[in-house]
């Protein structure tokens, strides 16, 4: 019994350090047909979006990889977009998911350009994942094991 429980514990640690590849999922508005998309954005209130259920028709084939959130201001209007990415990388090339790309053009416009894959929702607020919940359930088999002597 005890061998089952530590293979059971083993296999979860090595969940945690390898992680599982899933899709992406990221937060998918626009704050011009949704008001709730603005900053600070509440995530309770829009559920996250699998991006592996669209694709770009000009690139068949392509997976969304990453999120991204776009900030423009056109005319003295603030708009938010929040989508799936499928081209680009994180930190817009950096590599530093905290770097964004920050352009301004003719006619009163401004747009700020955040890219990242650390996470589902990376384009948001923090949710705990399966490695945290891997991590979680191995230690508390470990305390199972230790403390209560079970097996």
């Amino acid at each position: 019994m005890k061998t089952r429980i530590l293979f059971v514990g083993g296999a979860l640690y090595l969940m945690y350090l390898f992680g599982i590849v899933e899709g992406m999922k990221c937060w998918v508005c626009r704050s011009d047909s949704d008001p709730r998309c603005v900053d600070p954005f509440d995530n309770h209130t829009i559920p996250i979006f699998d991006c592996d259920t669209v694709s770009l028709e000009q690139f068949p084939g392509l997976k969304a990889t990453m999120c991204r959130k776009i900030r423009q201001k056109v005319y003295g209007n603030w708009r938010y977009i929040r989508s799936c990415a499928f081209l680009g990388s994180p930190g817009e090339g950096t590599g530093n998911e905290n770097h964004c790309t920050m352009r301004t053009g003719t006619y009163n416009v401004f747009m700020e350009t955040c890219t990242c894959n650390s996470k589902d929702g990376c384009n948001s607020a923090t949710s705990i994942n399966l490695s945290q919940l891997a991590v979680f359930l191995c230690a508390l088999l470990l305390f199972k094991i230790k403390f209560l002597q079970v097996g």
